[in-house]
């Protein structure tokens, strides 16, 4: 192999790159009054909604930690895949989301959806900081899109953030 042949292979694109995340901060916003402070979160109470096509998700809110977990048809997902989870710490970098084998026992159980995420709009859980927020939509061509965004440091309120989610759509989902 020459020097220019690999240049030319460095060069090329990585097939198994994920796809872009779509855009959820341009949504119509169906929010709530959101919670002012970091302290204010466990306040937050839980929430289940759904989207059209047929996607039943719950938001828990713990004293030290959230989650966003949502069950449904979930196009392109492994094949034991029964749900998806995006899990969070209050002031700790969060894992990236991921693909579970079962739903939630609260989303099981048939909790009832309090509201419907119709396609074009969002619910923003918080935004503290662009550094410190975590938003559910439902952008055009998508089924949802959850997005965490959370500092890289342990209790840094601005900097870099880190960013984890999931985006549910035909033909393949994915988890960040």
């Amino acid at each position: 192999m020459t020097a220019t042949s690999a240049a030319v292979l460095m060069m090329a694109p990585n097939a198994g790159a994920a796809p872009a995340v779509p855009d959820v901060d341009s949504l119509i916003d169906d929010s709530g009054p959101l919670p002012g402070s970091v302290s204010d979160l466990p306040k937050t109470p839980n929430l289940v909604f759904a989207t059209d096509s047929g996607l039943v998700c719950k938001i828990r809110n713990g004293r030290i930690t959230h989650d966003v977990s949502c069950t449904g048809n979930i196009p392109g997902s492994p094949p034991d895949a029964g749900s998806v989870e995006l899990p969070g710490i209050y002031g700790k970098e969060s894992v990236p989301a991921r693909f579970r084998p079962a739903p939630p026992d609260a989303l099981v159980a048939g909790t009832p959806p309090a509201a419907t995420l119709p396609v074009g709009h969002k619910i923003v859980f918080w935004d503290l900081s662009p550094a410190q927020s975590m938003v559910c939509g439902v952008p055009p061509s998508t089924e949802l899109v959850c997005v965490l965004r959370e500092p890289q440091q342990s209790g840094a309120v601005t900097g870099p953030a880190a960013t984890h989610g999931f985006v549910i759509a035909a033909p393949q989902s994915w988890v960040f």
